[in-house]
């Protein structure tokens, strides 16, 4: 299909969809005009790009509310990713902050670092705490607990909180 004959069905369908689109967009996210208006226009950049790839195995509608939905899971992705302030040190960067020849002040600071990184560490299921800990304290390399080297099962049990 044309771009131009592709460009005047997403037209279609933009004024067909769009309005329920968007309505399913702020229902999902809580009321966000702003957010669910860049999603919706991602989506149909989206539909606009990956036309060609349309093999009717459902409707436009239903195609189109997929692309939205996993758009807007972009959407919060990126939203986590741009407003974290939270940047995990190296173990070695760790050590020189909990040395015990730091200021009381230093302490405080190193402190409350550990406390914020158990806390972020908590929210993961304990399976990528167990990777982390595969990763960073047993020292393997990324591809090892997939090549089977590491039987999962036998795994410690998540590291404890520091």
């Amino acid at each position: 299909m044309g771009q131009a004959k592709s460009h005047a069905v997403l037209t279609y369908l933009y004024q067909a969809f769009g309005r329920r689109i968007l309505r399913l967009l702020l229902k999902r996210n809580g009321g966000d005009l702003q957010a669910a208006e860049a999603v919706l226009q991602d989506t149909f950049v989206a539909a606009f790009t990956s036309f060609h790839t349309f093999r009717r195995k459902s409707t436009y509608f239903t195609w189109i509310c997929k692309i939205a939905l996993n758009k807007l899971a972009d959407y919060y992705r990126q939203q986590v990713n741009s407003r974290s302030k939270f940047i995990v040190p190296s173990l070695q960067q760790l050590d020189r902050i909990l040395d015990p020849s730091l200021a009381p002040e230093e302490k405080l600071v190193a402190d409350q670092l550990r406390q914020d990184l158990n806390k972020c560490l908590e929210l993961l299921p304990p399976q990528y705490r167990r990777l982390l800990h595969l990763k960073y304290y047993q020292e393997l390399s990324n591809r090892e607990p997939q090549s089977g080297q590491v039987n999962c099962p036998s795994l410690p049990p998540p590291p404890p909180v520091i």
